[in-house]
């Protein structure tokens, strides 16, 4: 294949038009300088020297058109907002070898943090690829990232460091499926999150092998438009917290799945509304699971609101699981789990088995009964749910079923019996 890009053939972007094709690049001593569009296949070679190619602003690829860089090949960002990416169904391949990387820098190996843009996958090709590539000192934009996967994109990242960023690492939106696998990789010195993600749906996709370090925010970060989850989501323990910047709800057909000794924190207001669907942590005596607050501070997110009365797969159920820094604000809706029984129709709701409440603002636990659609004796409480530090530990508020303005509160018994109806 031959080469293609934009050069010295005095076409810069600002003189060209979208519809203007690349032309081939000149081969000469020195680096060679692209910029513009590629629209035809086209092929990246070690040159063998420090610095092979410059890209001046930004390289598109599109059209259809795959670029294929080859191992040991070094570019180098002339300018800050300069950017490599694929849109409009092209495809960017990368894939060194341990010996010899792929290495994308700023104007020298050694500029500052946001001295060029990104690397884009907008397309879901399956040439998408990268494989020992090096990421030095990109991220521009704080808010994104210098690993961009965004609309329909997709790509397997593999080996790869990401070295500095002004914004976050990687940085995906509407993207479901943007990492059809990552492994073994390292990013490190991000002025944010090493991974921003707004899609569960591609957490199987991320091995426990990759390294995160001296990262300002060093947690997977969810940030997302679409906050809902309607098919089963698995978090397993990647060795990293998780963090949620939003609220989400589990609905329908969904199913989330916590496995032990995972960390998920939520950010300041945010919390977990389950309206259908299952909840199912499963935490072990070793290594339990835990639900706070990004900040170690007493109501710091809201909690969990549960209403699902879905039965199948097991139930909803939370296992060996500590729930910390919960409970927002005042008023029993903002409890660190509030139950309303007065959508499930008679059935068990959700099982608890060695849960503690810690540090918790105001309700730990707060269950309305409506007892007009539930003909239960009374609310056994496991002895094996702890309170620790909580405003209050719990209540049960009948005022559905009694027309009481004030709710029961219960501090320390094992078994809550509700009252008969007067």
């Amino acid at each position: 294949m031959a080469y293609f890009g934009a050069i010295v053939l005095g076409c810069s972007l600002a003189a060209c038009t979208e519809d203007e094709e690349v032309q081939n690049i000149v081969e000469n001593t020195g680096a060679i300088h692209l910029n513009g569009y590629i629209t035809k296949d086209s092929v990246l070679k070690d040159l063998g020297l420090d610095v092979d190619y410059i890209i001046d602003d930004q390289v598109t690829v599109e059209n259809q058109a795959k670029l294929t860089i080859e191992a040991g090949v070094t570019i180098a960002f002339a300018q800050k907002g300069g950017y490599l990416q694929c849109s409009d169904n092209g495809a960017i391949s990368m894939e060194g070898t341990k010996e010899k990387g792929i290495i994308f820098h700023g104007p020298t190996l050694n500029s500052p943090n946001g001295s060029w843009g990104y690397i884009g996958y907008f397309t879901d090709r399956p040439e998408n690829k990268m494989s020992y590539v090096s990421l030095m000192h990109g991220g521009s934009e704080k808010e994104q990232g210098v690993l961009r996967i965004e609309s329909e994109g997709s790509v397997s990242v593999k080996n790869c460091l990401i070295d500095g960023s002004l914004g976050n690492g990687v940085f995906n939106v509407f993207a479901d499926n943007a990492l059809t696998a990552f492994e073994n990789n390292t990013i490190m010195n991000v002025e944010k999150s090493p991974l921003l993600l707004q899609s569960f749906k591609f957490l199987k996709n991320i091995s426990d092998n990759n390294v995160y370090s001296n990262n300002k925010i060093n947690c997977i970060t969810f940030d997302f438009y679409a906050n809902s989850i309607g098919e089963t989501i698995t978090f397993n323990d990647l060795g990293y917290d998780y963090l949620f910047n939003e609220d989400f709800t589990i609905e329908d057909e969904g199913r989330m799945i916590v496995n032990e000794n995972v960390t998920m924190k939520f950010g300041n207001g945010k919390g977990i509304w389950i309206p259908s669907g299952l909840i199912q942590i499963k935490g072990t005596e070793d290594k339990p699971v835990t639900l706070t607050g990004y900040k170690n501070e007493a109501g710091y997110w809201r909690g969990i609101i549960f209403e699902s009365n879905t039965q199948n797969q097991g139930g909803s159920y939370m296992k060996n699981c500590t729930i910390s820094c919960a409970a927002d604000k005042e008023g029993e809706d903002n409890s660190a789990l509030y139950i309303h029984t007065a959508y499930t129709d008679g059935v068990k709701m959700i099982s608890l088995e060695n849960v503690k409440f810690q540090n918790i603002l105001n309700y730990a636990l707060t269950v309305l009964w409506d007892r007009d659609r539930n003909e239960v004796e009374g609310l056994k409480m496991p002895a094996s749910v702890t309170f620790e530090n909580c405003g209050h530990n719990v209540m049960v508020d009948l005022e559905y079923a009694l027309n009481m303005t004030d709710p029961y509160f219960f501090d320390s018994l094992d078994v809550i019996e509700i009252p008969d109806e007067e």
